[in-house]
This record gives structure tokens, C-alpha cells and sequence, in this order.
């Protein structure tokens, strides 16, 4: 069985701008292995656990709403330039010492 693969291929048109055309190209057989590690390196995220939800649940937290409330708790937003109202970012508060006890 062949398989394809997208490339994008930077091109240029009839005027001179650069655009990125879509080329269908026959894709090398590769172990199994270097296949995972590449989707490994694509997908550095992907926990590989198969989601039982189906359609759109309003309210379920997830893994990235945890992560975003822990940041939350960690992180303060304020001015860090005294001369300059308008600079402000996120610090980390130095004597956090993670979960609450």
C-alpha cells in the first residue's frame, strides 16, 4: 500500500508573491517506532488517552483548565516599570510554596 503525505512547497506567482502550494508526495516506509517518535515530537502534548466525551460539555474541567488555575494561584499581574503606567505582566510570588496545606 502507498501512502501520501502533504508537503507545502513555497512558490511564487505570475506577479512575484510568495505563496505555499500543497504537494501530495509519496511517503517513505518508516517503522512504526520512528513514526511514533515523530508524532512524539509533532504532539508534545498528547497524553494518548482516548476521550469517552462526545459532543461539547459545558463546565468539565480539563487538564489545561487545572494547569491555567494553578498559574492563576502562582502568578500576580502588576506594574513592573514605576515610570511607565502602561508595563505590566505576569509574576511569579516569590514565597509560594505550591498546594495550600
Amino acid at each position: 500500500m502507498t501512502r501520501k503525505r502533504t508537503v507545502f512547497v513555497k512558490d511564487k506567482d505570475d506577479r512575484g508573491k510568495v505563496i505555499f502550494r500543497e504537494k501530495k508526495v509519496l511517503d517513505d516506509d518508516m517503522t512504526l517506532s520512528k513514526r511514533r517518535k515523530l508524532h512524539s515530537q509533532r504532539h508534545p502534548n498528547d497524553t494518548n488517552s482516548k476521550n469517552k466525551q462526545k459532543g461539547i460539555f459545558w463546565g468539565k474541567t480539563g487538564q489545561r483548565d487545572k494547569a491555567l488555575k494553578k498559574f492563576y494561584k502562582e502568578h500576580i499581574y502588576t506594574f513592573v516599570d514605576e515610570n511607565d503606567l502602561s508595563r505590566k505582566m505576569w509574576v511569579r510570588i516569590s514565597g509560594f510554596k505550591g498546594e495550600e496545606q
